[in-house]
């Protein structure tokens, strides 16, 4: 004798079906309305699985895009990164000349300070032509505050022997 809820494995077929709902018909209405369900189940399957392919789809192109921004991200952030580290070392050198200007400055200041002071009282030489009293120390050759005047230094008796002219102001040398 056959069970009711026998498990098959083939699907009933057409006329197997007719047979059952002479003899059954609850049974045969009932495997009707669970192949109807059955093909309902497939179709939403079907659907279901076509809008996950398509999800995975459009997230596998938002993933590329996503992955080339961010390479360019990263090639933007090391040209950040090298325009600031020259940027650094710019304004280190400037800082540099900065301070060695501010040194220059500096030793001009003292060295005018010292002229004004010392100097006047000790000078002898010729300014637009006209005498200039007193002696500048031997030590005083090439100075800048001599030089801007137009000094004509004399030897330090007042005699024209080794009449010459002063350089210009000289570079500082550290």
């Amino acid at each position: 004798m056959e069970k009711p809820f026998e498990y098959r494995r083939r699907p009933l077929s057409h006329q197997e079906l007719e047979n059952i709902a002479r003899t059954d018909p609850k049974r045969a209405k009932r495997i009707i309305i669970n192949r109807k369900s059955a093909l309902r189940a497939k179709e939403k399957k079907k659907l279901y699985t076509c809008e996950l392919e398509q999800r995975f789809q459009k997230l596998k192109s938002e993933a590329a895009q996503a992955s080339l921004q961010f390479n360019l991200l990263q090639m933007e952030q090391k040209s950040l990164i090298n325009e600031n580290s020259m940027l650094k070392d710019h304004t280190k050198l400037t800082k540099q000349m900065i301070e060695l200007q501010e040194s220059k400055k500096d030793v001009m200041r003292k060295e005018i300070k010292f002229y004004q002071h010392f100097v006047p009282t000790q000078m002898c030489g010729t300014v637009g032509g006209n005498m200039v009293n007193n002696l500048i120390p031997v030590w005083v050759n090439n100075s800048s505050m001599a030089a801007t005047q137009g000094l004509t230094l004399l030897h330090p008796v007042g005699q024209l022997s080794n009449q010459t002219r002063l350089p210009g102001p000289q570079p500082l040398r550290q």
